[in-house]
């Protein structure tokens, strides 16, 4: 990999401890040139409940804020459940200034979301 390079991204898709949760854990930081793949996975599932761990992502651009907020919309006109996890305060900050973070719903832990929404 070139040094000027983002860093990669890993993504690993798991089944909740509930019926019907799906995680998509996030591994390094996504942004609009390696989140294809974060996207693709998003918008294939179907799953009742779609969980998004960010507990290891270090930032995230706009561009992918914005693939979460459609995904959001995708999720509740399909009567299904979309909420991240995880978040650092930066994510945090970053959904709180753009007032995304009125709209999705965000938990501290996977067993918080789980409880919640599971």
């Amino acid at each position: 990999m070139d040094k000027n390079s983002s860093p990669g991204v890993r993504i690993e898709m798991l089944t909740g401890s509930h019926p019907g949760v799906v995680v998509l854990k996030v591994h390094g930081p996504l942004e609009i040139t390696n989140y294809g793949e974060f996207e693709e996975l998003m918008r294939r599932n179907e799953s009742p409940v779609l969980l998004v761990d960010l507990a290891e992502v270090p930032y995230i651009d706009s561009a992918v804020l914005g693939s979460m907020v459609a995904m959001h919309v995708a999720c509740a006109r399909n009567q299904r459940k979309f909420a991240l996890i995880g978040a650092n305060q930066r994510i945090q900050n970053m959904l709180t200034v753009s007032g995304v973070g009125e709209i999705i719903v965000s938990f501290a832990t996977l067993a918080n979301a789980e409880a919640s929404l599971g």
